[in-house]
């Protein structure tokens, strides 16, 4: 009787700029992918001219990332690194990529999945369900939500919400999150309140 292969299917990575090196599976079902950046140039950190990357490699970087079939997924990149011939020392400076934040533990994309996640639940009970500390969902959640709004981006304030979500749980453990929705249908938050008291 022939072996049958594996169904596979090919899954968006919602990643820009790369190429997949490497994909492969962990005894517990992790999927571990490796990259690498398609750009070949950098900004130095100093003069801010655009350089080559032509220093070689920065540190492993290990990023969480969504789900797929709903095991945990981390992206896994050695950032290009690049020497600037113009400054006076020639300093040296890793390439910056628009999918994730530096310091940051989530690419930006599962960060903006773990906002999703805390509709209707608090932030204990998404850093349960996703298997993430309590630290990095707070992490996510300031990443993801400026601490002023930049009103340049308003384009209307006609359509204006105001929703209630469970800081702790506990009676009156509450935030009051105020969003406006754009002509395209995008949610802006514009701001989260101790409480939706009308005096502040």
């Amino acid at each position: 009787m022939p072996i049958s292969t594996p169904a596979q299917i090919r899954l968006p990575l919602d990643i820009p700029h790369v190429n997949v090196v490497d994909t492969k599976q962990t005894g517990d079902g992790q999927f571990l992918i490796t990259v690498e950046s398609r750009k070949k140039t950098t900004t130095c950190g100093i003069c801010k001219q655009e350089i080559p990357c032509n220093y070689g490699h920065g540190e492993k970087v290990t990023l969480r990332h969504l789900p797929i079939l709903g095991q945990e997924t981390y992206i896994v990149l050695r950032p290009r690194r690049a020497q600037c011939a113009t400054c006076r020392h020639q300093p040296t400076t890793t390439q910056k990529l628009s999918w994730y934040e530096q310091r940051s533990p989530h690419t930006q994309a599962y960060d903006r999945y773990l906002m999703k996640q805390l509709i209707g639940s608090c932030i204990k009970d998404v850093s349960l369900k996703e298997k993430v500390g309590y630290d990095a969902v707070v992490g996510a959640l300031q990443r993801q939500i400026d601490s002023e709004v930049n009103w340049d981006e308003i384009q209307n304030l006609g359509t204006i919400g105001i929703d209630e979500v469970a800081h702790k749980k506990g009676r009156k453990s509450y935030r009051a999150v105020i969003t406006a929705r754009q002509d395209d249908g995008t949610v802006i938050v514009l701001a989260v309140l101790n409480n939706r008291k009308k005096r502040r």
